[in-house]
């Protein structure tokens, strides 16, 4: 007898029919002109990124976005406004991404499995920590333009 696996559906739009899909939350966190990045252990290699975390089945993308970065920076923040959304070209992940303001807390890495280091990192500069041709246009724009 032969089991059938069927593979959640993925868009570029959030849709709740279906199985249930791995959905995760991005934060660009902002504090004048830096942004918050985390260093992320990923296959034996360091890359940055923005904090990012899993939403949990029927939660909202937008607190998942405030607790993950709370949970793996011990930064306080608050969604300005959302940025996008789509599926990963690399990971076929469906992201939600938002736009958040810096409210409190000092940065430090307390996720240190996940994570080597956390960082504010000037808007100037996010190109030197990613690779812009990797970023989300949507969030450049944001953030007002290139920064390489």
């Amino acid at each position: 007898m032969t089991t059938a696996i069927v593979a959640p559906r993925l868009t570029s739009e959030r849709d709740d029919s279906g199985p249930q899909r791995l959905m995760v939350a991005l934060a660009v966190v902002q504090r004048d002109d830096s942004v918050l990045l985390v260093q992320r252990r990923d296959d034996g290699a360091l890359r940055w990124q923005f904090p990012a975390g899993i939403v949990k089945p029927g939660g909202s993308p937008a607190d998942a976005a405030v607790r993950e970065t709370y949970v793996e920076t011990a930064v306080h923040c608050s969604v300005r406004e959302q940025i996008g959304a789509r599926v990963h070209p690399h990971t076929g992940v469906y992201i939600e991404y938002f736009h958040c303001d810096y409210l409190a807390g000092e940065a430090e890495n307390r996720d240190v499995v996940e994570n080597a280091s956390v960082a504010w990192v000037a808007v100037a500069d996010l190109g030197k920590f990613i690779p812009e041709s990797t970023i989300y246009p949507p969030i450049l724009e944001v953030l007002g333009g290139t920064h390489v």
